[in-house]
């Protein structure tokens, strides 16, 4: 028995010709106009046998025995005429065109006429473009049509940016009660205080204020059953390091010494095609709204950390691998650039631009020029990359990159931003600040020299500037020395020091919920004097080719 695999889909081709050329058309579907939104109604000229194959809906009004069965024309109500077209131009096609215009009525139409697809398709759209504008508009409407995934979803962003969502008001201000309580009852508020509601909605009586701060959990008094501490209490800024693919990430606050341990996503992955190497590290980038991003140079794997489960979520396939990478974020996009082919070795001018609310990947405008050796930081809507001989700039409105003021240092370690400066760790012990606003650089003070040192890095942690540095102390023992810089002294002053067996060679700071990660004693050990040889030092992929706002690591020191 022969089959013809393209006949299907020549089939719907005629169909659809069939439709637009208004041939063999046996229903006429009539929309009405809506007068509240000045909206006009509209004809259209259909085939039964195409709705009723693509909806259930349209199945049960023309095989059913309804009146509509045996009428030439059917008039839908409560669905506008251009969700219409779009549904109708769906059941030809298999084609759907969801924007942030459409996609609510849209989906208010496809829900009605019973299309989980397009239904599907629209609670996705509006789940990858919450943010603090949309967060509580789509919650009621996830509530209104009983859509309990995006409901979910909805809350768990509302609970997650609740502090930002509480200075704005005007958002909080949309939930009803009943929504308001589910907010404030879920683990994951990261509040200590939820008052806002009650102080911005003066139209609230006694009672819903009462069962709104029943909602709050504190213990009053030392009674019998103690309140159930909120996971969103735990937030707090730590400093990150990534080091070996399979070994997990330690999360460590220099000012508390608290220490945890983040999982890996690549300690369960078995898929043939992720590459791994000892000496691999990965790409790491994180969001002002503390999204953690991390990406493996040689696959294409790509990763988002979701911090109430403690682990990692694998997203849309990178569209290059590359050897010694650098990733930054910019506007709800994350870019990854540089590096080199791991096939023919040769530098990459390609730069790869991910869609945090598309999941998708796509190429921008590439590099002028090779750089190598790279730092990446976002700063006044633009991403820069800087290497020791040359300073880039991206616009994303104009898919343009600019030459802007050049480091000229023999070496570049690091850099970050800080205090609306780009900071660049150089030449040890010299440090230079770059002032976007005035295309300057200017040097900032030295920092501390250790002759053991065998990577630097800096980060901006909360609102200060510390300084990270890695040394081999002896045998299987690596001391991590923080130190924080001081503007008003122009001077670095020891904050902590701790000794491990290793620490990652990557870092940046980022909010986590520390009562979802897991304990991180394994990564601290006692100091003491002993001696060892260099040979069976834990090296660990240590090197100073790091970025900030994501970065890569590699052994190689290539003249760049």
């Amino acid at each position: 028995e022969l089959e013809d695999t393209n006949h299907a889909l020549s089939l719907m081709k005629e169909l659809k010709l069939f439709y637009d050329s208004q041939l063999l058309v046996d229903v006429t579907i009539l929309v009405e106009p809506d007068l509240e939104q000045s909206v006009s109604g509209k004809v259209f000229q259909c085939n039964r046998n195409i709705l009723a194959a693509a909806s259930p809906y349209f199945k049960s009004m023309f095989t059913g025995g309804l009146y509509e069965s045996t009428q030439r024309s059917v008039t839908i109500h409560d669905v506008d005429a251009d969700s219409m077209a779009v549904i109708i131009d769906y059941c030809y096609t298999g084609k759907v065109t969801i924007t942030e215009g459409n996609v609510q009525r849209l989906y208010a139409a496809a829900n009605m006429l019973q299309l989980e697809y397009i239904r599907q398709a629209c609670a996705n759209f509006m789940t990858r473009r919450l943010d603090l504008s949309n967060c509580a508009g789509i919650l009621k409407f996830a509530d209104t049509f009983d859509n309990l995934e995006l409901k979910s979803k909805a809350q768990a962003f509302i609970a997650k940016n609740f502090v930002q969502l509480s200075a704005s008001v005007r958002e909080l201000c949309e939930l009803d009660l009943k929504q308001i309580k589910e907010v404030l009852t879920l683990d994951s508020l990261d509040v200590d205080c939820e008052r806002k509601w009650i102080e911005n909605n003066p139209h609230a009586d006694a009672e819903d204020a009462l069962q709104v701060l029943r909602c709050v959990r504190t213990t009053i008094s030392k009674g019998v059953h103690a309140a159930k501490q909120r996971i969103g209490k735990s937030a707090k800024e730590m400093v990150l390091f990534f080091g070996r693919p399979n070994e997990p990430f330690m999360c460590y606050d220099p000012y508390t010494d608290d220490i945890y341990s983040m999982v890996s996503p690549v300690i369960n992955l078995t898929t043939q095609n992720f590459k791994r190497s000892p000496m691999e590290t990965f790409l790491v980038c994180t969001t002002p709204e503390n999204n953690l991003y991390l990406a493996s140079h040689l696959s294409k794997h790509f990763w988002v950390y979701n911090p109430l489960l403690n682990c990692w979520q694998e997203l849309a396939e990178r569209l290059l691998g590359r050897m010694h990478s650098y990733i930054g974020y910019l506007n709800g996009h994350l870019y990854i650039l540089g590096g080199r082919d791991p096939v023919s070795d040769a530098r990459l001018k390609e730069v790869e631009c991910y869609s945090i609310q598309r999941n998708q990947w796509v190429f921008v405008a590439p590099l002028p020029h090779s750089l190598g050796k790279m730092q990446v930081v976002t700063i006044n809507e633009r991403l820069y990359v800087v290497n020791k001989r040359r300073m880039l700039s991206y616009d994303p409105k104009k898919n343009l990159w600019l030459q802007r003021g050049s480091l000229k240092r023999s070496k570049l370690h690091k850099a970050c931003v800080f205090q609306e400066q780009i900071i660049c760790l150089c030449d040890i012990p010299v440090v230079k600040a770059y002032n976007p606003a005035r295309g300057e650089w200017r040097r900032i003070g030295d920092i501390p020299i250790d002759s053991s040192a065998l990577n630097y890095q800096v980060v901006q942690h909360n609102s200060k500037l510390l300084l990270l540095t890695i040394a081999i102390v002896h045998h299987n023992k690596n001391r991590l020395v923080i130190h924080e810089y001081d503007p008003t002294r122009d001077s670095w002053k020891n904050v902590a020091t701790m000794f491990g067996s290793s620490f990652g060679s990557v870092s940046l700071s980022t909010r986590v919920y520390t009562a979802c990660l897991g304990s991180g004693q394994n990564f601290i050990s006692e100091e003491d004097d002993d001696s060892g040889s260099s040979a069976d030092w834990d090296f660990d992929g240590l090197t100073d080719a790091d970025s900030d706002s994501g970065s890569s690591s590699s052994f190689s020191d290539e003249n760049w």
